[in-house]
């Protein structure tokens, strides 16, 4: 019954994953049957120019000059769209910035998955604009009381209170974790605590290596499923790395607060909370705020990863050989063999 739960609870966050995706694809127009295909390259509609086919880039950018008119869709993998002319049908964007020039004009749908919009004054989405994951952080509200001071300071209020949310979420995900693999992360939280250095070595050189990898897959167009399911895991070791750190948080602010009968799924959940409250905090101030995110990433992914997500844990140094057996005793009468 309880390998069955797992079964349900897992493929339910895999669904989680993929549903933004399903919802964000773009439904190309009945006359718009060609496409343009783009691997590993960008591709420029200059002023004047007009495309009739649905315009498909992997790994690379697109720029539409303005005066450029383009009849059909454009989605852009891995890469930029830079529009400054005239788009009949959607514009989609997947791991990359979107910029809407002021002559810019897209009349059906503007889509981003995992990367930032920006619209100059003048830009027109009649379609309307949806963002899935979006790293630059929604905002709820639309503030603009045109009042000197005002507007920051609600900002900083919602941003204030997103953080907050957030840090919930992520506790409860840990308490989730925690109750269905407790053995996993206390090995990759054990690992943390007792090779700091190995597991952030470890980590730094995937976090820089893997996302490069995946946008060289993206380049392939059979290898696209590929590097999603390893954008999917590589996002996975990164949170699982976040929640053995909050394990050792929790562990030591319990420990700290006498609060010996809470249980550690309740403790983790505080303890990742907490550490991401922190780490909120301090990635907050500019040009250096990164840095904190980064060794959390770096010693959190590289525990995964020594660990095998957990599955086994990391013994440090050579192998200890066993002690050689002692001699056996000598019979009454006969002399002990020689060393």
């Amino acid at each position: 019954m309880k390998a069955i739960l797992k079964f349900f609870i897992v493929t339910g966050l895999v669904v989680a994953l993929l549903a933004p995706l399903a919802l964000a694809r773009p439904a190309y127009a009945d006359h718009c049957n060609t496409d343009k295909q783009v691997f590993g390259g960008s591709y420029t509609l200059g002023a004047g120019q007009t495309l009739d086919s649905n315009l498909i880039i992997l790994g690379g950018n697109a720029t539409l000059e303005s005066g450029a008119v383009m009849n059909c869709t454009i989605v852009v993998i891995g890469g930029n769209a830079d529009i400054a002319g005239q788009v009949a049908e959607d514009v989609v964007v997947f791991g990359g910035s979107a910029l809407l020039r002021e002559s810019a004009v897209v009349e059906g749908e503007l889509q981003s998955i995992g990367g930032t919009v920006t619209r100059e004054a003048g830009a027109e989405v009649v379609g309307g604009e949806g963002q899935v994951f979006d790293f630059d952080r929604n905002r709820w509200f639309d503030f603009n009381t045109n009042i000197p001071f005002i507007d920051p300071v609600l900002w900083w209020y919602q941003s204030i209170i997103q953080t907050f949310m957030a840090a919930v979420v992520v506790g409860l995900i840990a308490l989730v974790v925690v109750l269905f693999w407790p053995d996993q992360t206390a090995r990759v939280a054990a690992t943390v605590a007792n090779a700091p250095a190995p597991a952030g070595g470890l980590g730094l050189l995937t976090v820089v290596a893997v996302p490069v990898l995946l946008v060289l897959l993206t380049i392939t167009v059979c290898l696209v499923p590929v590097a999603f399911i390893g954008a999917v895991i590589f996002a996975a070791g990164l949170l699982f790395g976040l929640i053995a750190v909050g394990q050792i948080v929790g562990a030591r602010l319990t420990a700290a607060l006498r609060l010996y009968s809470l249980s550690p799924a309740v403790a983790t959940a505080l303890g990742t909370s907490l550490l991401w409250l922190v780490a909120s905090a301090v990635g907050a101030v500019w040009c250096v705020g990164w840095i904190i995110w980064l060794l959390l990433a770096s010693i959190g992914l590289g525990a995964v990863t020594l660990t095998r997500f957990g599955t086994q844990p990391y013994l440090p140094g050579p192998a200890a050989y066993p002690p050689a057996a002692p001699p056996a005793p000598s019979a009454p009468g006969e002399a002990a063999p020689a060393a």
